[in-house]
């Protein structure tokens, strides 16, 4: 047999080999998901991703840590959420309620970077920041509750007649720095003394561990807030209005994927071009947009939250 067969045998044997080899070994590797912990908590405990394309974490400070998911949901559409996972057991970490210029008073807007400029400061340093509670787009005034350091600037809920899905419930942190979830009939009138900051919400997505069931299935760029058990936050952000980006996300799914990461309670707040999510970034050390806002640029809002670190000078 002549040499030259000879060896465009053993080649090509050698490529079916190799290629057998490489699909076992996709094979292998299929079984092992290699997502960030928050990333598989939704895969495994929800219905909402279907594949994912990248996920990153990362530590903003000490007891925050940032998770970006990018994915195809049910619908196959590509969509892109941020989680701020906020550890209030440090006992660096503080949330408090944001509105603009750091003024006691409602009726002005600012986006959400601006309003951290008024507050960092020495020993208060702004790691984080979202947006915060809907608001009339006429007056400026928000929706719902506001309490600055245990101070009501705002005690009652405007009417929303109009928009019923809107000034419905509140999260708070306590005077004793526990976060707390509350609607707007029952909860209120019976923890009012005891918030120390407070910014109002909208529907419960989740309520005692259990997913609420919800009536409007619009999709869009939205925000929930959630707390666990010992005393952990999450912040969870999804872009929208984006086709080839992000589509956004119904209320429904929204819940289900706060529910996910173990939340007692949860409440959907402010979205749509108002949902922002913005860090100090951990090697810039810039404040800066980590989501895609609707708008295209970050919009001016009535308040915020923000993520504060005590221990830096």
């Amino acid at each position: 047999m002549p040499i030259k067969y000879i060896t465009m045998n053993a080649i090509s044997l050698l490529i079916l080999l190799n290629f057998y080899s490489c699909k076992k070994d996709q094979a292998a590797d299929s079984t092992v998901k290699k997502y960030t912990a928050l990333t598989q908590k939704i895969v495994d405990s929800s219905t909402v991703i279907v594949h994912v394309f990248s996920d990153t974490s990362f530590q903003v400070c000490p007891g925050v840590e940032e998770t970006d998911i990018n994915y195809y949901n049910k619908k196959g559409l590509s969509t892109s959420a941020f989680i701020l996972k906020v550890d209030l057991k440090n006992p660096a970490v503080d949330l408090r309620a944001a509105t603009p210029f750091d003024l006691g008073t409602l009726g002005t807007l600012q986006t959400v970077t601006a309003m951290a400029g008024y507050v960092d400061g020495p020993n208060k340093r702004v790691m984080a920041g979202l947006n915060g509670d809907f608001y009339n787009t006429t007056t400026n005034i928000p929706q719902g509750i506001v309490y600055k350091n245990g101070v009501a600037v705002k005690p009652a809920y405007s009417d929303n007649t109009d928009k019923p899905q809107q000034g419905l419930s509140f999260f708070a942190i306590l005077k004793n720095g526990a976060p707390f979830i509350g609607d707007r009939e029952t909860d209120y009138p019976a923890m009012k003394t005891q918030l120390k900051e407070a910014l109002g919400g909208g529907v419960f997505l989740v309520k005692d561990y259990a997913l609420m069931p919800q009536s409007i299935p619009t999709v869009t760029a939205r925000t929930c807030i959630g707390f666990t058990s010992d005393n952990v936050v999450y912040f969870v952000e999804v872009d929208g209005g984006n086709f080839y980006y992000s589509n956004g996300i119904n209320y429904q799914e929204l819940g289900e994927m706060i529910k996910a990461l173990g939340v007692k309670d949860a409440i959907n707040i402010d979205g749509g071009g108002s949902s922002t999510l913005m860090i100090k970034h951990p090697l810039a050390n810039v404040w800066q947009i980590r989501n895609k806002p609707q708008d295209g640029d970050p919009r001016a809002i009535a308040t915020s939250w923000l993520i504060i670190d005590k221990s830096k000078p």
